[in-house]
């Protein structure tokens, strides 16, 4: 059987679910969970993805996110593969942890109707699958984005982006507001049987539920992606970047490229005579490779690095640096400024 399209486009929104293999637990413990969010953040900071809502259940996951750019495929390649990487190693295993491609379904997050009710059904997935008679309602949503949803701006994690989401509730970013969304949460909890059906927005006519389809929304924007379908869906066949996500993600790493050259005082002449490890060159490489996807191969073209295999240990020390030295940490933050 074909597998689904991946239709990705500047702004597209996207309801993701993933499942362990086997239906395998994706965290043994509450550390796995601290880690995959910890990759997550990364993937957002490289991809300048709008992280709206999570959930982590115990054996899959649930996203609703926005790419900026139509970077999905290459952004969720990445994350996954880091965090099995990371599992793996934590717990001396081998092997695959997700079962297959993830799920991504499109959500016309224009219409508040379905955003909201895909940040619902998130927020709620927890309590749904019987968490909530163990641990209570507030315990069922710890692994959830409600705890940064609940926090004011200044102690939420700022990868995290709830203020579009509260706007659908009509709730404003404020202690006021986010208790008003709190208690909307908690009473279609306490008032509803929970089944999906019930989830689905009044004169909902588009495909799909919030859990099935390639498309949550109504008959109009479904119209309107299958009427761009050529141009969203125009990818290599070795499943690289397209040409409209590869432009734009090496457009910002020569972006950096360029902003790092400036801060150190380098010619293109100097960047590509020095050695392949000096500090400066480590802090450029360092800073494309934490906020954008582009390959090995192109950061050690790029600056002269030597092959791509070699840029992995450079790699390496150059993180040691960032963590060690607060001013190559202040370097990095210079340099990606404007990139955020």
């Amino acid at each position: 059987m074909a597998r689904p399209l991946r239709i990705e486009y500047p702004g597209a929104v996207y309801h993701l679910q993933n499942y362990g293999n086997r239906n395998m637990p994706i965290y043994e413990d509450d550390d796995d969970r601290d880690l995959f969010l910890a990759t997550l953040r990364e993937a957002t900071e490289r991809c300048r993805w709008n992280v709206y809502a999570y959930a982590l259940m115990d054996n899959h996951f649930h996203l609703l996110l926005e790419t900026v750019e139509p970077n999905l495929s290459d952004g969720m390649k990445w994350m996954l593969t880091a965090y099995t990487q990371r599992f793996n190693r934590r717990h001396g295993y081998t092997g695959h942890l997700f079962g297959g491609r993830y799920h991504s379904m499109l959500v016309e997050a224009a219409n508040s109707h379905y955003f909201s009710t895909i940040i619902d059904y998130i927020h709620l997935n927890p309590a749904r699958s019987g968490i909530a008679r163990v641990r209570g309602f507030e315990g069922a949503g710890k692994w959830t984005s409600l705890p940064a949803w609940m926090a004011a701006p200044e102690h939420r994690p700022a990868w995290i982006q709830p203020e579009r989401g509260l706007a659908c509730f009509a709730c404003e970013d404020t202690e006021e507001g986010r208790l008003k969304y709190y208690n909307h949460l908690l009473a279609r909890y306490e008032a509803e049987s929970m089944d999906e059906r019930s989830l689905i927005p009044l004169g909902h006519t588009g495909p799909g539920t919030v859990q099935r389809g390639w498309c949550y929304g109504s008959k109009a924007f479904r119209q309107s992606i299958l009427s761009n379908l050529k141009e969203y869906t125009r990818r290599p066949a070795d499943g690289s970047l397209g040409k409209c996500g590869q432009e734009a993600s090496e457009h910002l790493a020569e972006n950096i490229v360029k902003r790092g050259c400036r801060a150190f005082g380098l010619t293109q002449e100097e960047l590509h005579s020095t050695a392949y490890s000096h500090p400066d060159k480590l802090v450029i490489a360092l800073a494309v490779h934490k906020t954008t996807i582009v390959p090995y191969a192109w950061i050690s073209n790029r600056l002269n690095m030597g092959t791509p295999r070699s840029l992995g240990t450079l790699l390496h020390r150059a993180k040691k640096m960032y963590a060690e030295d607060a001013k190559v940490r202040a370097w990095i933050d210079r340099i990606t400024a404007e990139t955020r």
